[in-house]
């Protein structure tokens, strides 16, 4: 009797955390060791950085889940960068010194905690001005609870503003309210703080003071928390600009998935879609149920799952997406595991939505970025320094009139910058022991005067982007490897 085709009922899962409900995420979210520090309370300020594609915003999703499951009075609040925009609280005032911006970020993130508590006690305020907190007030809140300065001022409005019952809720209830959370810890969860950044000082100045701001309300005010994520190649930039951030570095972790954070990933959706199922089965038991266990790659054979983590630049959502093109070409062919075909088959398209992804994310950078990826098509997918910079004048230089963070480029060390930085190409360094493969985020300054060398490295375009680029190294290497299976 044939064995079950399980492939064809698997569903690999929604890519955006946002979109699916909590007990869906529990039951797959893989946690790493460091994870329990971001639902310390002692831990009062955590800035997870991480690249696109990374889980940043299940991360946020799952630490939420978990701290209102931890403390059932606690407030958490979890917001995206763009609702703290200056615009969504009428600010209009300028700002031009560092302390003014410092200033504006405290008002903005206590606004954002009063009007959350206005939800939490059923207060109707009519005029979205009183969600503001004034600088005066901020001065009064040291070394106090937020909650408590926060409730306190509602107190003092209650008749004012709420002079009638709201929804059933009577000022005696509001009140009572306002007893169930005095002295209650407040955790900010702030996802995609640097959503629409560009490398320009103004933006540099405004991210690099709202942490400034964080470290103040944890040194001056009780019972609040930070936990922030934001894009692995800002930091760098926000790093090297303002000094008073060697002291913020200490609050920074970086989301890094390895192969077998990778693996647990794909037996827990594998588990979520067959509860009942394979119940004792081990990790490989389970991976064959819908993967043929290795795949020839490289010149050897290679756990399937591998070969997915490698293609999907380490992200999971980026590996869930390959994982669901590839089995559409197996079911297609009426396969019931996935093989290395079906990933051959899809990776041109994969890398296809993998450029657009970078078109999206980097245009508000530069207009151009398309063109400068799409200056990479046909060519080797490994180069020396001189040889990138070589392509990028004759290519890029010669032929477009490029603007990166709305400055114009005419070097090519700035463009070549700029691919590292949003992660197009990766630096390469081999010895004798093998390779290792360095992002923006671990060496940002390889092409900086002091390094115009880059130490010798060799630069490689990711292999998640070749197939979609005609890269000819590489496709002459599938046609060698397909003519011996």
């Amino acid at each position: 009797m044939a064995e079950k085709n399980y492939l064809r009922k698997m569903d690999f899962g929604n890519e955006a955390a946002d979109d699916v409900d909590d007990n869906e995420l529990k039951s797959y979210f893989v946690t790493q060791d460091n994870f329990d520090n971001f639902l310390n309370e002692t831990k009062r300020l955590h800035i997870i950085k991480a690249k696109k594609g990374m889980g940043k915003s299940a991360l946020i999703k799952w630490i939420g889940i978990a701290l209102s499951e931890q403390n059932k009075n606690d407030l958490v609040i979890k917001i995206r960068g763009s609702d703290l925009s200056r615009e969504n609280f009428k600010l209009k005032n300028p700002l031009n010194e560092p302390n003014d911006y410092i200033q504006d970020w405290i008002i903005r993130l206590c606004a954002v905690v009063n009007r959350e508590l206005a939800k939490k006690i059923g207060f109707a305020y009519r005029d979205d001005d009183i969600a503001l907190i004034e600088s005066a007030e901020v001065q009064g809140f040291k070394e106090r609870n937020l909650i408590s300065c926060l409730l306190h001022r509602f107190k003092s409005i209650l008749g004012k503003y709420q002079p009638t019952p709201a929804n059933g809720v009577n000022d005696h209830e509001i009140l009572k309210r306002f007893e169930s959370l005095e002295n209650s810890r407040i955790w900010i969860l702030i996802d995609d703080l640097d959503a629409t950044f560009q490398n320009k000082n103004s933006e540099k100045v405004n991210l690099g003071s709202f942490f400034s701001a964080c470290r103040y309300m944890i040194q001056d005010i009780k019972g609040v928390n930070f936990r922030v994520t934001l894009r692995s190649d800002v930091w760098p930039m926000i790093r090297r600009h303002d000094e008073a951030m060697d002291k913020i570095e200490q609050y920074l972790s970086e989301i890094e998935w390895t192969e077998n954070d990778f693996k647990q990933i794909l037996c827990r959706r594998i588990k979520f879609e067959f509860p009942n199922e394979f119940k004792g089965f081990d990790d490989e038991e389970l991976l064959s149920k819908i993967f043929k266990p290795t795949v020839f790659w490289n010149e050897k054979d290679v756990d399937t799952y591998k070969v997915l983590y490698i293609l999907s630049y380490n992200r999971p959502r980026w590996g869930i997406q390959l994982c669901k093109l590839a089995q559409k070409n197996a079911l297609a062919n009426n396969m019931s595991l996935i093989e290395k075909r079906d990933i051959d088959a899809r990776w041109g398209e994969y890398g296809l939505k993998r450029i657009s992804d970078l078109i999206v994310e980097h245009k508000h950078q530069c207009n151009q970025v398309e063109d400068l990826v799409n200056s990479f098509r046909g060519l080797e997918r490994r180069f020396p320094q001189h040889e990138l910079l070589e392509i990028i004048r004759t290519k890029i230089i010669n032929s477009l009139n490029v603007q990166i963070d709305g400055k114009k480029c005419t070097k090519t060390d700035e463009i070549a910058d700029f691919l590292y930085r949003i992660g197009f190409i990766v630096a390469r360094s081999e010895d004798g022991y093998g390779y290792h493969h360095y992002s923006y985020s671990d060496l940002p300054d390889l092409f900086s005067g002091k390094n115009n060398n880059g130490f010798n490295l060799i630069w490689e375009i990711h292999p998640c982007y070749r197939e979609a680029l005609d890269i000819k190294k590489l496709n002459a290497e599938q046609r060698s490897i397909k003519t011996h299976r």
